[in-house]
């Protein structure tokens, strides 16, 4: 008897057992001072950089859990929408990230007032934003469950 795709075995072995606390973003260099603000400035995230010998630094962004995420500043990456006025059609397909926060409508409101881009997308009540370069990523309440 097979199991369907959503029940999964419930063993660790042979399979994969969860995701890491690791994320490694590509985005293009004209975005990178705008990026960088957006983590350490408004979202109030602990940032560094660490010189790997590429043209920039990698940009570390990390959070209180220990997780964290690691940014690649190249003219490889994809480009984002092109204006500021992002609709579900227009934002970027790849990862959307889910961040959690205990202050949900306070950053929220502070992304808006720097002019952050938003959307709604079908088939979600959550509000989505869009990083300077397009990586879409969304803010939930620390106790949320679900979907």
């Amino acid at each position: 008897m097979s199991q369907s795709p959503s029940e999964g075995s419930g063993s660790p072995k042979g399979g994969l057992a969860g995701l890491g606390a690791r994320l490694h973003l590509f985005v293009a260099p004209k975005h990178r001072e705008a990026f960088t603000s957006l983590f350490r400035d408004i979202l109030d995230c602990e940032v560094a950089e660490r010189d790997f010998g590429f043209a920039f630094p990698i940009l570390l962004v990390r959070f209180p859990d220990a997780s964290a995420f690691s940014v690649e500043f190249t003219d490889l990456a994809p480009e984002g929408p092109s204006d500021a006025r992002i609709s579900d059609a227009t934002a970027f397909r790849g990862p959307w990230i889910e961040f959690r926060t205990p202050d949900l409508a306070g950053l929220q409101q502070r992304l808006r007032e720097a002019g952050i881009a938003e959307f709604t997308h079908a088939g979600s009540p959550h509000t989505y934003f869009a990083a300077p370069g397009g990586q879409v990523f969304r803010l939930l309440d620390v106790t949320y469950q679900g979907p």
